[in-house]
């Protein structure tokens, strides 16, 4: 993986030697590597001209939602097939989603067109990951963008939402912090930090 960073933005994402553009799959990306359980990682200094620029995503506010995404307990996500539906209301709700969420919204959309959409839909249509798009659904569930209809055959809605907001944005309810700093990931996000010149 090789990221491409300049004055506290994320520029561009490499995976296997492949961009990766969208900003969800970035977000995605992002996440798993936050919750790695060891890895090596190495910085090297680069001229501006000689940095990819594919995005602009700040470090600091993508780190931030990944810790703040961190903290939502894993039974308030929704099951993989639960089929959720979109409100009447929906577009007039989408600017109070996060920056990444709406950009995507005109293809989650379209997941949801045919009878509803679940998790798995989700993550086959954006290419990210089933839990990636567990967390969208809790996001936009929240939001009040969407609710649940069904399950598929005999699973259980699990979907508990708590998240109040703050601002007209969607937040994560307090649950006990994730990892301390002195794990490799912690390590590794506070070595982001300071090379970005962000605390």
């Amino acid at each position: 993986m090789e990221l491409h960073l300049h004055q506290g933005e994320l520029r561009a994402l490499f995976m296997d030697g492949f961009p990766v553009r969208e900003a969800l799959r970035v977000q995605d990306v992002l996440r798993q590597l936050m919750k790695a359980a060891s890895g090596r990682y190495e910085f090297e200094a680069a001229a501006p001209d000689q940095l990819t620029n594919h995005f602009s995503l700040p470090l600091n506010t993508a780190l931030r939602g990944l810790v703040e995404d961190a903290r939502i307990d894993e039974a308030q996500l929704p099951h993989v097939q639960t089929v959720f539906e979109v409100q009447p209301r929906a577009e007039d709700l989408v600017g109070s989603l996060p920056a990444t969420l709406q950009g995507s919204w005109p293809l989650l959309r379209q997941v949801f067109q045919t009878g509803g959409g679940n998790a798995a839909q989700v993550s086959e249509r954006l290419h990210i990951s089933v839990e990636e798009a567990r967390l969208m659904l809790f996001q936009l569930r929240a939001a009040g963008i969407v609710v649940p209809v069904r399950a598929a055959g005999n699973v259980a809605e699990t979907v508990q939402v708590s998240a109040p907001t703050q601002g007209g944005q969607v937040t994560a309810p307090s649950i006990p912090a994730p990892a301390p700093a002195t794990s490799p990931v912690g390590r590794f996000l506070n070595a982001l930090r300071r090379l970005t010149g962000r605390s």
